[in-house]
Order: structure tokens, then sequence, then C-alpha cells
């Protein structure tokens, strides 16, 4: 028998993991996200959207049914519109692997960039709840005290940004695509259509990854939460106001807006006007029905400035990486 008795008893449960201890951090950011009525409003809302875009995609596909209600509803348009779909409803026949990949990549295109500001907007209602009333409370130290490293902390905060957007963003996008083409007359829509959501997921995965990231580091800005929810939105409203006005002055200046950034990073992947070459080539009157549009905006759907964008948000990740190391750290 030993002199001094310890106590000790072996642990005789189950061992649950690193990545336990970040959940419980996700979570728990997650659940006070969650718990502001505005916020699950604002969900509800971009699921609705979702239930809009499956609505569209459903209507697509009615065009390749000779006796469907879209199909009968199209003779009460005007002679151009009646024109357009008739050549639309032709082309989706004859060449399904073209068209259906075609309009939908440009339809998700026009969707994922709406969508995002609804979870750029999200983010700001989050980002006091992300780092900045523990900046406020010095949770962090009690954090350190429990074995929960600065990288847990930070991975775990990460993981409640990113599903934040994933509710508000990626994923009513996704649902749309598969209940869409789940409803298409022609199942084989999902494989015509597999580059439309590889773009989505491309797109959506840098984007929610960089806008995550720079909201920890707007999180970490200060301690006041009134303060870094008013830095989020008014460098996102900023920029969005500064990005026109710089077009006949500064153009670099539009890259201090990382909304304008992520617009050239999804012209980059989705290719736009090349979708819309390809339906003009097979759709002659769409050419026509183009013609209001200023040549200025078809040109920056046809040139994205993608070098730009990507060098300007990688040095707002930079920024955003010294903010969170020297501000996130056991005192």
């Amino acid at each position: 028998m030993p002199l001094h008795d310890t106590s000790y008893q072996h642990w005789e449960g189950v061992h649950l993991g690193l990545w336990r201890r970040r959940w419980v951090i996700a979570r728990a950011g997650l659940r006070a996200c969650l718990q502001g009525k505005w916020m699950r409003h604002l969900i509800v809302l971009c699921w609705v959207s979702a239930l809009g875009m499956t609505t569209v995609l459903f209507l697509v596909g009615q065009l390749l049914v000779a006796n469907s209600i879209v199909v009968k509803w199209m003779g009460n348009f005007n002679p151009a519109l009646q024109a357009f779909a008739g050549m639309l409803t032709t082309w989706l026949e004859q060449h399904p692997e073209i068209s259906v990949r075609t309009t939908q990549d440009v339809l998700f295109y026009y969707f994922c960039i709406g969508l995002m500001r609804a979870g750029i907007f999200a983010l700001g209602m989050a980002i006091p709840l992300l780092i900045t009333r523990d900046l406020a409370s010095n949770a962090i130290i009690i954090y350190s005290s429990k074995a929960v490293s600065r990288g847990d902390y930070l991975l775990g905060k990460f993981i409640t940004a990113f599903v934040l957007i994933f509710l508000t963003w990626l994923g009513p996008v996704c649902a749309a695509w598969f209940v869409g083409n789940l409803l298409a007359p022609d199942w084989r829509f999902f494989w015509h259509s597999r580059v439309a959501v590889a773009h989505v997921l491309v797109f959506g995965a840098a984007s929610m990854t960089v806008l995550s990231l720079l909201a920890l580091g707007v999180s970490a800005i200060s301690s006041k939460e009134k303060s870094t929810a008013a830095v989020w939105f008014m460098w996102w409203i900023f920029g969005g106001v500064l990005a026109p006005i710089a077009v006949q002055t500064q153009p670099w200046l539009r890259h201090l807006s990382f909304n304008f950034d992520l617009d050239q990073l999804a012209l980059a992947v989705f290719r736009p006007a090349h979708d819309l070459t390809i339906a003009q080539t097979n759709i002659p009157i769409l050419g026509d029905m183009l013609r209001g549009v200023r040549p200025q905006t078809l040109a920056s759907l046809a040139t994205p400035e993608l070098q730009g964008a990507v060098a300007a948000l990688l040095v707002m990740l930079a920024l955003a990486a010294f903010l969170i190391r020297n501000r996130v750290r056991p005192e």
C-alpha cells in the first residue's frame, strides 16, 4: 500500500476527442445566433427564396412538356416573348446537354449573387456573438483554463460563422438545385446541370471561407458589441457605394469592397458571359432582347478583375489574421 493515498482513479469513460471541444464552442455560438428572432426570420426567408428558385427551374423543365400549363400560358405573351420561349423550348428539346447546363448556370449565378447578400447580413447580425462578447467578458481566459487552445477556440468560432452562412446561402442554393431537378420531366437534368452545381460548390466554399475569416477579424476589433457590428455593415455599405464611383476616378478603390471582390470571383467561376454567348448563338432573338443592356455591363461580365480581387482578398485576410492573433489571447 502506498504511503500517500492520492485517490487516483483511472478514467473509465469514453474519450470524446479533440473535435468534441471544438464542436461545443461552435454549437454554443450557433445556439446564441439562433436565439435572435430576426435571425430565424432571415433564415426562413432564405429558404423561401430557394422555393422560388425551385419554381423557376420547374417552369423551365415544363417547357419540354408539350401540353403543360407553362406552354399553354406562353400563348398569352407578346410576340417577342412567344418567339423567345419557342426557341428556348426547341433548344431544350434538341440539345439538353448544352441548354440545361447553360440555362441553370446563368440562373444559379444570379441566385448565388443575390442570396450571398443575405449571408453577409446574417454575419453582421452575428458579429458580436463570435469574439466580441468573449473579449468583453474575458471568457478567453476561462477557455484557456479548460485546456482549450487558441486554435480550438478560433476553429470553433469559424465553424459557427461557416455554418451560419451555409444556413442562409449555400444550403438553400443546393436544395433548390436538387429539388428543381428532381421535379424536372427528365432526371437526366441532374447530369446535364452538374457543371452548374460544381460552380455553386466551388464559389460557395471559397466565399464562405473568406467571409467567415473576415467576420472573425472584424469581431476581434473591439469588445463593444455595437461597434463591431457597425464596422461590418459600414464596410459593406461603403464598399457598395464606393465601387460605382471608383469606376470614374480610381478603379483600384473598388477592391476595398469585399463584396465587389467576391462578385469578381463569381464571374470568374460561373463565366455567365460565355453562357450568354452560347444562348445567343442558339436563340438569335435573345441578342435583340439584350440590346437595352449597357455595353459596360456586358463587358464587365466577360472580363472579371480576378487578379486584383484575389490580391485584395488576401490582404484583407492577412489583416484579419493579424487582428485575431493580437486580440484573441489570454492576458
